[in-house]
């Protein structure tokens, strides 16, 4: 909820307190909220912007029961065929919008189980598991589990990865994906025209940006998806590697801090980019957890023989 507050301007306790009869369609066809300012009860009101918007989209889809059942499902029949994934059978004759009914599964949360003493071909081979099962997703189905939350996940005793919870999808559409993963290509990134051209085609950069502007927001996404993409530059990536989360961690911190990005109009970029950098981190979080080495990034391909979508431009 704290990116929804910042997205959109709102207090936290203002946007706790937020009903459905506060939002309403204005006179520009785009919904805008009424609220009041806790300090000082003025009324204003605040336009939903596309990013803004892809999140309450993203709650209200995970409120419904029955969705998430639809979706749970289809998600197991795509998937069972990885080695070592497990899913639930689910029950629509026992499930409604509001209850959704499945198997009970045994296992550790993969948080617990991460903080249990583990060998290291344990937590590679679920490691490898849970990158193929993302990769999976994201370049064969074009949909993602979006929310990789390690309460999300069981592990079980033959060290099985479970998934339980698919109330939080996200659809990837061509003209997102295409763009985004060329610049996951080292040699994209090393090209400046080709880079910038990538960077429109994702609403990075306007055609009505400043120079000051257009030099500012490319310098950030070079330097971003440098280090974002890294895992992607070679065969096999490394993901017990502290280094690597350090940087991540200092980059987080340098743009938090940065005064000239405060004075720049930031609302840019593709509403996509919400959950699928939220997943990607996230991702990245839980194989720093399991200390995953020498995964195999296109390991993946193994398993796209006859899937269900169409094949990716694969990375």
């Amino acid at each position: 909820m704290f990116v929804f507050c910042c997205y959109t301007g709102l207090g936290f306790k203002e946007m706790a307190n937020l009903k459905k009869e506060d939002i309403s369609i204005e006179f520009d066809g785009k919904p805008w909220i009424h609220v009041k300012r806790q300090k000082t009860g003025r009324a204003y009101k605040i336009p939903i912007l596309k990013k803004a918007q892809e999140i309450m989209d993203k709650y209200e889809e995970e409120s419904d029961y029955t969705r998430e059942l639809n979706q749970s499902a289809q998600m197991a029949e795509d998937c069972r065929h990885i080695p070592n994934l497990r899913f639930p059978s689910y029950y629509p004759e026992l499930s409604c919008d509001r209850i959704l009914t499945m198997d009970w599964m045994y296992g550790q949360h993969l948080s617990q189980w991460c903080q249990k003493p583990f060998t290291p071909e344990q937590g590679q081979k679920i490691g490898q598991t849970l990158w193929d099962f993302y990769m999976y997703q994201m370049h064969v189905l074009r949909r993602i589990h979006a929310d990789p939350h390690p309460g999300n996940f069981l592990i079980d005793d033959q060290d099985n990865l479970m998934v339980i919870d698919f109330g939080c999808l996200k659809e990837i559409p061509e003209d997102f994906y295409e763009p985004y993963f060329e610049l996951a290509q080292k040699e994209n990134l090393q090209n400046p025209e080709y880079f910038e051209r990538q960077l429109y085609a994702l609403e990075i950069l306007k055609p009505e940006d400043s120079p000051r502007e257009k030099e500012f927001f490319y310098s950030i996404f070079h330097e971003m998806l440098s280090l974002f993409t890294r895992p992607f530059h070679s065969e096999t990536f490394d993901f017990s590697n502290q280094e690597f989360f350090d940087e991540i961690g200092a980059l987080g911190q340098k743009y938090a801090n940065d005064s000239a990005l405060k004075e720049m109009n930031g609302n840019r970029g593709s509403k996509h980019f919400i959950y699928i950098n939220r997943t990607f981190f996230g991702l990245y979080n839980l194989m720093f957890d399991l200390k995953a080495k020498d995964v195999e990034i296109n390991n993946f391909k193994k398993y796209t023989q006859g899937a269900p979508a169409q094949q990716a431009v694969l990375v």
